[in-house]
């Protein structure tokens, strides 16, 4: 065996170590998820604890709780470009304070109007409020987003995926880390579904097939290839 075909052996077995450690990478990732998944639907099953909101982030989103508080009606939130049953909507975060913090709060999702200039309408109480949820990061977009105005010069406002700074910056009041998403019995929110943040796992799956179906055709041409010389 010349150098060459040395070289050309070995970028192959690196390629296929990649490749097939990718798969079983994807594959582990995809059984996790299940049981990451079965964990969340015990989770929302709970039955709601009362707690202080100023606690809400030690609970680490494993505690479905009960806050009390009264909406910010005067600064609304809607997170732009949310796509629900192939439409295209915002999704309405509020305010609610009460005596120990400001929380964020995910009241679901609205539809959008064909023109961007036009806002949806929705309700929202101006009075004391009881709501539902569990604790959870802020979102976050694929790719960095840019462009949120701060300060905010018209409400409500729509923001691309903020950051905590840019929420604190564009409401000028701090805010707990992270935001309170509620149930989907829980009054007061629109269209929601509780998902958890993540890739389900039959999307790791079917990345772990792929790479897998990689490796294999990379060693069928080898083969080929092979055969093809010995002849």
């Amino acid at each position: 065996m010349n150098l060459r075909h040395l070289l050309v052996a070995l970028l192959v077995i690196v390629l296929s170590a990649i490749m097939g450690s990718a798969a079983v990478w994807q594959y582990c990732r995809g059984v996790d998820r299940i049981a990451e998944l079965e964990r969340f639907r015990d989770l929302i099953r709970q039955t709601p604890r009362r707690i202080p909101a100023a606690d809400l982030p030690a609970t680490k989103g494993e505690l479905v709780v009960r806050l009390s508080g009264r909406f910010d009606l005067e600064h609304q939130i809607l997170l732009d470009n949310q796509i629900r049953d192939g439409q295209f909507g915002y999704r309405v975060w509020t305010v609610l304070r009460s005596e120990q913090a400001n929380v964020l709060v995910d009241r679901g999702w609205v539809a959008g109007s064909s023109s961007c200039d036009v806002l949806p309408a929705w309700q929202t109480p101006d009075r004391p409020v009881e709501v539902t949820g569990h604790w959870r990061p802020l979102p976050q977009a694929g790719i960095a987003t840019h462009g949120n105005p701060c300060p905010v010069a018209r409400w409500p406002v729509r923001l691309h995926y903020p950051s905590a700074e840019t929420l604190a910056c564009a409401l000028d009041r701090s805010l707990l880390p992270g935001m309170l998403q509620l149930l989907p019995d829980s009054p007061h929110g629109f269209a929601r579904d509780i998902e958890l943040p993540g890739l389900p796992p039959e999307r790791h799956f079917a990345y772990a097939g792929q790479w897998a179906g990689l490796t294999l055709a990379l060693w069928v041409l080898i083969w080929i290839v092979w055969r093809r010389r010995e002849r």
